[in-house]
């Protein structure tokens, strides 16, 4: 057995002894359990900053700030977190979670539950932008475990799986994957093919029934050319759209984005639009996406705009007409594997909204909200503060009525001041809840009346560092909690520094 797989088992024993006692004995009295913060517990001063040969914890906490169950956490784990931006279940029970370095494992767990090792994957795994996916009634989950080299590769394709979330059994395996989608129905996926110079000229797509696969359509490029991106969106009619980055050796040797539309049962692919572009499709960046109105009449697309590697042009297309506009013409930021100031989009459980910050050639960050329902609909906008101020972190609420994030200088200085704010989405209401120092880091519980966050505890004498303590604020009256303190101070003197990062809340 190998030493990660050994240690998952360790891991897995111990939680057996801790968490599952605790809900017997609340089964016990007849009550119900209550909610709990799930959060990364380590000693130093931020996740970034942790000690190379301690193990840290993975722990629940409740909300007069007891620890009730953990996990341990390897020493050098520099990634604990939520796989990417769908980790938890439409129906609310499943939250999934990425623990390692740029190679570590995919967990799932179950209400309170131990969590259950899925897989050991690459990070890509739980980027975000469609790489981590459950179906809408929660019965399955889907991923891609990209291949080792993916982030430096042209293209990143990996396998992809699909479990059941009942059994926890692989229901279906594929290579050589892109991009897929997933609904109740099944799957859809796009696969590359590569020619004797290892580039991608044919690429399949693929639909997964829940016995059986089979190939609806199949794509090649044009001579001399070749494929770098993909994504694939099941629409509400059940018919597929996909987007391709293609790009030619010779003659117009830019990046060009090409929609096809593709009827599965008649197993047809049209190409319906088709356009060059300024950026190229990094692999470690998810810039290629797809994301429907709910009424099925319009796409929205993203396309890399050449400014960095991970700001997007967004734009729409009406699917009867396959007339496009834009809607951000460009620095609205995607997700990249090595990160970034600003927070990275969020799409609202009811897949409504849209939220994104959009930045600026000097540095002005604006959180950006579209409603997806209605393309005519202005913006929902929020300034991040002054020049170089960022939207550090957000996150919507279950019932997509609102939106929480964090504005104001960055950092987690002494001058790092900042605000947890919320956003109502019908009217467009921007209220703020607390001023702070708040660190990127922040949970909504499941109600929507709680949040927990990381907020710098500034002292006054100007030799002592910053730390960081978990609270809890109630969203309406701005009550605060503090469930974890992140350092011990001695004689005024900060000592003993360390954190519990909040990746969710747990029932």
């Amino acid at each position: 057995m190998s030493r990660q797989r050994h240690f998952a088992l360790i891991c897995l024993i111990f939680l057996l002894t801790t968490i599952p006692v605790l809900a017997q004995e609340d089964d016990e009295e007849g009550t119900s359990q209550p909610e709990h913060i799930l959060a990364w517990v380590e000693n130093g001063a931020t996740p970034a900053d942790t000690s190379p040969s301690v193990e840290g914890r993975l722990a629940l906490i409740n909300d007069t700030g007891e620890i009730l169950g953990a996990m341990p956490v390897p020493a050098q784990t520099s990634r604990l977190m939520a796989c990417g931006d769908e980790a938890t279940s439409p129906d609310g029970s499943l939250f999934a979670f990425y623990m390692g370095l740029d190679d570590g494992d995919l967990y799932l767990m179950s209400d309170s539950n131990p969590p259950a090792l899925v897989k050991n994957v690459n990070a890509l795994t739980c980027l975000g932008g469609g790489t981590f996916r459950y179906s809408p009634d929660s019965a399955w989950l889907a991923y891609i475990a990209y291949e080792p080299d993916a982030s430096t590769s042209e293209f990143a394709d990996g396998f992809l799986n699909v479990v059941s979330t009942s059994s926890m059994s692989e229901e279906f395996s594929y290579g050589n994957v892109t991009a897929f989608d997933i609904n109740n129905d099944g799957v859809a996926f796009v696969s590359f093919f590569t020619n004797d110079q290892n580039e991608a000229d044919e690429a399949a797509v693929l639909w997964w029934s829940g016995s059986a696969e089979r190939e609806v359509a199949t794509l090649r490029s044009d001579a001399g050319c070749k494929y770098t991106s993909a994504s694939i969106g099941i629409a509400p009619d059940g018919n597929l759209m996909v987007i391709m980055g293609h790009r030619c050796q010779t003659g117009d040797t830019r990046t060009s984005w090409q929609i096809y539309m593709i009827e599965v049962e008649a197993r047809s692919a049209t190409m319906a639009a088709t356009d060059f572009q300024s950026g190229t499709f990094a692999p470690y960046a998810r810039t290629n996406n797809i994301f429907f109105s709910p009424d099925g009449e319009t796409a929205f697309f993203t396309v890399p705009d050449g400014i960095t590697a991970n700001t997007v042009s967004v734009q729409a297309v009406n699917i009867a007409s396959m007339e496009t506009s834009i809607v951000i013409p460009q620095q609205a930021l995607m997700f990249s594997l090595s990160g970034a100031p600003n927070a990275f989009p969020r799409l609202s459980p009811d897949g409504r909204w849209l939220a994104l910050v959009v930045t600026s050639p000097n540095n002005t960050n604006t959180l950006t909200i579209l409603d997806l329902s209605d393309r005519s609909a202005a913006p929902i906008t929020a300034e991040a503060g002054s020049q170089n101020d960022v939207i550090s972190d957000m996150a919507f609420s279950a019932d997509s009525q609102h939106l929480i994030f964090i504005g104001g200088a960055g950092g987690g200085g002494r001058e790092a001041n900042n605000s947890l704010s919320t956003i109502e989405l019908s009217s467009g209401s921007n209220v703020r809840v607390k001023r702070g120092h708040f660190a990127p880091g922040l949970a909504v519980s499941p109600d929507g009346n709680m949040i927990a966050a990381l907020d710098y505890q500034v002292l006054e004498d100007t030799a002592q560092p910053p730390y960081l303590n978990l609270i809890r604020i109630h969203v309406d009256s701005g009550e605060t909690t503090t469930l974890f303190e992140g350092a011990t101070l001695v004689d005024g003197k900060v000592t003993d520094q360390r954190f519990a990062y909040p990746l969710t809340w747990r029932p």
